[in-house]
């Protein structure tokens, strides 16, 4: 464990890197119930509004990927506060926006300062916790990911109730203000400059935490769940408004219901990590998304009904709560000299590959639930074959080598 946290209270720590991190997903969702009122003071259509969504999401990959090699090169608070004073002006900027265009550039920028926090409080996790320790961490800051998208929206609906759609952002921007004043005051810095390290040098050091396997291997299998959430979260409206035919207080209950499957999991594992080691758990866990991945795929074959496929669904997207925390710990501990690099590169896949089974579930819509249970499940499935396959093939490639290595040491012996 790292000596900066005898100097800080863990619990105060994680709240505050809980508030960082929730940056993320409030920015994303808080806009989103004022998007007609948007789209008419900007006198432009609802689907242009959708595009400053777009210009985020390309500004949250960029932007890791930008962070990384800096963090590494002038340590975490730094770029945290760069990226939260950016988050503040263009928080402020969207407010006073005067047309699309203005509004979608702000958005990205916005994006590019916002993914600073979440980037660093990964990284900050990873150099003071132990693996065990650092696996609790990320199931108690899942906590965020789940409440942050449902507490958002009736945030947003409260603003525009007494307000505006600019008020928003200007809650955004007083939000980022809060941020900072923890990043300043509460937030360690568990690096600091390093000469050692060169920006020049960010692709070769991203390639070279690529072929550590164990990296590679979790944080696939980490974005295969984290893809099943997305893509359900992109579906969801048309599943359960179109064609079930559901209420919309149902289908707000049955969201509601999911969030809270992925909070209780991530509290599950956080309870399991005082018990069991990290591997062990994540090796037990594996199985659930295969067996119900498996069976929301079958589904395609029979008469979609509402109960079977919203079970099989909450299942899967709860368990992302138990596996992501996991996936996360493991494919860091091996980081320890580049964890703000290995951070930026495991949030970029992450959010890639849910991206692209996000818009493979658009691609292949065909106003039925088919394509909606064959790519939700699929994600479960192939985060068993990433894992269990794939990581085990390279379990066997590693005792392997170390057994010739030990057999040529005998022979030299000999």
């Amino acid at each position: 464990m790292n000596i900066t946290l005898k100097k800080y209270n863990k619990k105060v720590l994680l709240t505050v890197l809980g508030i960082l991190i929730a940056i993320g997903p409030l920015t994303i969702d808080v806009y989103l119930p004022a998007f007609l009122q948007i789209s008419q003071s900007l006198k432009v259509e609802v689907s242009q509004i959708q595009l400053t969504l777009t210009c985020y999401f390309f500004g949250i990959v960029l932007g890791q990927i930008f962070y990384g090699p800096i963090i590494d090169r002038f340590g975490k608070k730094p770029p945290l506060i760069f990226g939260l004073i950016l988050f503040i002006v263009t928080s402020l900027g969207c407010s006073f926006a005067q047309n699309i265009e203005q509004m979608m550039i702000l958005r990205f920028f916005q994006a590019i300062g916002g993914c600073a926090s979440v980037v660093i409080s990964r990284a900050i996790v990873r150099d003071i916790y132990s693996l065990q320790e650092s696996a609790q961490a990320f199931s108690n800051l899942i906590l965020v990911m789940g409440l942050a998208p449902i507490v958002a929206p009736f945030i947003g609906n409260l603003i525009l109730q007494q307000f505006d759609w600019r008020m928003i952002f200007i809650f955004l921007a007083i939000y980022g203000i809060l941020c900072l004043v923890l990043a300043i005051f509460k937030v360690p810095e568990t690096g600091g400059f390093n000469n050692d390290e060169k920006i020049s040098h960010a692709f070769k050091k991203y390639f070279g935490i690529l072929h550590d396997y164990n990296f590679l291997i979790n944080a696939l299998c980490g974005s295969t769940m984290m893809a099943c959430l997305m893509s359900y979260m992109t579906a969801s409206p048309f599943l359960y408004l179109e064609f079930f035919k559901t209420s919309t207080t149902f289908y707000s209950f049955l969201f509601s219901l999911n969030a809270l499957g992925f909070i209780l999991c991530a509290q599950l594992n956080g309870y399991l990590l005082k018990k069991y080691s990290v591997d062990k758990i994540l090796n037990k866990l594996i199985y659930i998304p295969l067996i119900f991945g498996c069976c929301l795929v079958l589904t395609v074959f029979i008469e979609q009904q509402l109960a079977l496929t919203t079970i099989l669904i909450f299942v899967l997207v709860s368990i992302c709560g138990a596996i992501n925390p996991n996936t996360s710990a493991l494919a860091l501990a091996n980081q320890g000299k580049h964890t703000g690099s290995a951070s930026a590169l495991f949030g970029t896949i992450q959010f890639i590959t849910a991206t692209i089974f996000s818009l493979l579930i658009n691609y292949f819509h065909d106003n039925t639930a088919k394509s909606i249970c064959l790519i939700i499940g699929s994600c479960g499935i192939l985060c068993f074959v990433i894992k269990k396959i794939f990581g085990e093939k390279f379990i066997e490639k590693k005792r392997n080598k170390k057994l010739l290595k030990q057999n040529s040491a005998i022979n030299i012996l000999n």
